[in-house]
């Protein structure tokens, strides 16, 4: 490895765009590539506490602050959540609501403004469909559906749970749908409606029972003083495949009022914003929640390597999945770094950041699987508010 290394990045979500924010920064070659057109809103949330500290120190300055992409960026409030229990209605304790220099920080943030800051000063080609890659010794070529290529020393599959990038890597294996089916959407609440769920957390609230996890949380507060809120519905199925066939065709009224019955026994507070969706504001269709758990060992060597969903998506109940991503993101780019600058060799550092990926991420996988089975609310928490308690904070 030396100055002339050069990464292909396919998939431009958050993951992929802080690995290219990392490389810009310490001079290494790459590229980025996105299937998508670059005109495709997300419209939820991602939230970030686990991996904020690295994350900050890698990327440049010149980005302007992960910071200001906060939902509440513009109050000069801290994100926080408020955990409650689905059956009894209790609140079990509140995480964040402190400022960075804080224990138990986070960043809340729309997931397109967070993928906005990441990609300042980032050359994003899209349009290119991932076709498949061709190794040789010295360099690896990638092709895409518009018949162009291009050439690099390291390809690294960014691109999701269902990673084409994987399934050439790793013949025959793919990701699993989970027993959870998923609804969600987006609602404009006037201040009346909102004040409520932010009493405690200043970023929303957080539900968690047997058979049921949802979370309703701020994404923006508008110029009319209603504010913008996302809201995912995450409930076991007797039936996955059924109920995931049904969503793919079900009409927006459809989902609302299944949505409207899945969650009709929780607080008023909360009934009340996701009635107030409309069928209008739900997500059609809604994603489908899959988990990846790869083998308990190193991917087949080459020049190729995963992050994110595409070595570990998992279900979104411990709030893990992105934190997990940057995790990896921030190891590899450090191993590549490193590589560069003492001559190392690109097997040692593949091999050293994927001993470390793999077994979190699988872990990080089960563990969020067991919370889904859990009937224990406090368990939607990823251990924040034992992390908290420990500390001697107030819940």
């Amino acid at each position: 490895m030396d100055s002339s290394f050069k990464v292909l990045i396919v998939g431009a979500g958050v993951a992929g765009l802080a690995l290219a924010q990392i490389l810009r920064k310490h001079n290494v070659q790459f590229e980025i590539y996105e299937r998508d057109n670059g005109t495709r809103g997300q419209g939820w949330s991602v939230a970030l506490d686990e991996c904020l500290t690295r994350l900050s120190d890698l990327l440049p300055d010149d980005i302007g602050s992960l910071y200001s992409t906060s939902a509440n960026q513009s109050t000069g409030k801290a994100d926080g959540f408020e955990f409650i229990d689905g059956i009894s209605h209790e609140t079990l304790g509140v995480v964040g609501n402190v400022r960075e220099t804080h224990f138990g920080h986070n960043i809340s943030a729309s997931r397109d403004l967070f993928r906005k800051i990441l990609m300042n000063h980032i050359d994003v080609q899209y349009g290119k469909r991932f076709v498949k890659y061709e190794e040789n010794q010295d360099t690896i070529k990638v092709l895409f559906e518009d018949g162009e290529t291009a050439t690099g020393h390291l390809l690294v599959g960014a691109d999701g749970a269902n990673s084409p990038v994987r399934g050439q890597l790793i013949k025959g294996f793919k990701a699993t749908p989970s027993s959870f089916a998923t609804l969600h959407g987006n609602t404009v609440l006037g201040r009346q409606s909102f004040e409520p769920l932010i009493e405690k957390g200043n970023t929303g609230v957080i539900v968690g029972q047997e058979g049921l996890k949802f979370t309703l949380l701020l994404l923006e507060y508008l110029d009319d003083g209603k504010a913008l809120f996302n809201w995912t519905c995450s409930y076991k199925s007797n039936n996955p495949q059924s109920d995931h066939q049904w969503a793919d065709t079900a009409s927006k009224e459809a989902l609302f009022e299944k949505a409207i019955d899945v969650v009709g026994h929780l607080p008023e507070r909360i009934v009340e914003a996701v009635r107030n969706t409309t069928p209008a504001g739900v997500h059609q269709p809604p994603i489908k929640l899959l988990e990846t758990l790869l083998p308990d060992q190193n991917l087949p060597r080459g020049r190729v390597t995963l992050v994110g969903d595409a070595a570990h998506s998992m279900v979104p109940f411990r709030g893990m999945g992105a934190n997990t991503a940057i995790l990896d993101v921030c190891d590899l780019a450090s191993g590549i770094v490193h590589g560069i600058e003492t001559g190392g060799d690109l097997n040692w550092v593949l091999k050293s950041y994927e001993n470390i990926m793999i077994p979190r991420g699988r872990t990080k996988v089960l563990e969020s699987r067991a919370t889904g089975e859990s009937d224990d609310a406090l368990e939607v928490s990823g251990g924040r508010l034992q992390r908290e308690k420990a500390a001697g904070n107030v819940l």
